[in-house]
């Protein structure tokens, strides 16, 4: 089986023919081995297992901007701040659930120039040992952050105004 690389985060993943995500474009590996990853996060239990799903599902996102569309744009801003709550404040996945839902129905722009590659990606994380995945799962997040470092400020913004509002103060 040969390799392509996927035209949203940039992995080498196998070239198959397959689903992909609605809106968020994706080679079909890509969006295989993130199945992958979504099959062992359901082994995880507990606050931790929150955690490790949210970095998951936050970064496979905010790797997937390639698309202008609406529905895209809002999955990158919310699962950005996200990865900044989490990581920059220490907001727990259980909390970040539910505020990312709060989030979710507003209109963001393109963040443009989005990061012409990616440090780390799906397939490094997925390679990974499972006893080791987690700790390559918040690698695999936390350089995604720093990804879109020319970013930062806005999407610090629209967290503390989110995060001011009555609602996301629970």
């Amino acid at each position: 089986m040969g390799e392509v690389r996927c035209f949203g985060c940039g992995a080498a993943v196998p070239d198959v023919a397959g689903p992909v995500h609605t809106y968020m474009l994706a080679a079909p590996g890509c969006w295989a081995l993130y199945g992958s990853l979504l099959a062992w996060r359901s082994s995880l239990s507990g606050v931790v297992g929150v955690g490790t799903s949210q970095y998951l599902v936050d970064t496979y996102a905010v790797q997937h901007a390639t698309n202008p569309e609406r529905r895209n744009r809002q999955s990158v801003a919310v699962h950005l701040m996200s990865l900044c709550a989490a990581l920059e404040q220490g907001i727990p996945g259980t909390r970040l659930r539910h505020l990312i839902g709060e989030w979710t129905h507003r209109d963001y722009p393109l963040l443009l120039p989005r990061p012409a590659s990616f440090s780390v990606n799906v397939a490094g994380v997925a390679a990974a040992p499972p006893v080791g995945r987690s700790e390559a799962l918040l690698m695999w997040a936390a350089s995604a952050w720093a990804d879109w470092s020319p970013h930062h400020e806005r999407v610090r913004g629209w967290l503390a105004d989110a995060l001011s509002e009555p609602s996301g103060t629970a």
